[in-house]
């Protein structure tokens, strides 16, 4: 299965603010923008593959926007596919959070749970479920809106399946892994571009356009 990952367009806030479930906008400029530029890529792939969303604003406003272009219908929202919850240091000055607890979730990054809110693991184990349900469609792919989180879980997922086989189901150890995966590779993830993801490839190699 190909899964074909946009993440959203820039949202309305300063690139130094902690954000993660929190439901930022996205300016109608840049909306517009990111669909004129995705949609020649869109028009191309299959139309009997599913849209699926994160339910916030900033993914779920250009899934629709771009669905209807393509005269698709509306897109699945998913909740498992939303970023990671970082509790009290959401929409906080990265400056302003104390160190100590940056440290603490640097020192523990699979465990600890930044903010009080979600752990890397936990994310994992949603992540997990939504990444199963998509490999489980009729459909040779589907295109998914989501976050840079979200892209980098689900890659982490594609490459523990590529190790460990499709039939293996993950345990606690597993997710604790696949959260690592995902947090040690932090390479920029640009907004509104496609990302073509080979779901069932026995290697992690992807190829980006």
């Amino acid at each position: 299965m190909q899964l074909h990952l946009i993440r959203h367009p820039q949202p309305q806030l300063d690139k130094r603010t902690c954000y993660g479930r929190s439901d930022i906008a996205v300016a109608p400029d840049a909306l517009a923008q990111s669909v004129a530029q995705l949609l020649p890529q869109v028009r191309a792939l299959p139309r009997d593959w599913p849209w699926v969303s994160s339910p916030l604003q900033r993914c779920a406003r250009l899934a629709q926007a771009l669905a209807t272009a393509v005269g698709q219908p509306a897109p699945r929202l998913d909740s498992r596919l939303q970023e990671m919850d970082f509790g009290q240091w959401e929409l906080r000055l990265w400056d302003d959070i104390p160190w100590a607890e940056v440290e603490a979730w640097n020192a523990d990054l699979a465990g600890y749970p930044p903010g009080g809110g979600e752990t890397l693991t936990a994310v994992a184990q949603r992540m997990w479920a939504a990444f199963n349900d998509l490999l489980a469609t009729s459909a040779d792919g589907a295109v998914v809106v989501c976050h840079a989180g979200t892209v980098r879980m689900l890659h982490a997922c594609v490459a523990w399946r590529a190790e460990q086989g499709a039939a293996t189901r993950p345990d606690a150890d597993a997710f604790r892994e696949i959260a690592l995966h995902a947090a040690a590779h932090r390479g920029e993830i640009a907004h509104a571009r496609l990302l073509a993801l080979d779901a069932c490839a026995t290697s992690t190699s992807t190829s980006t356009r």
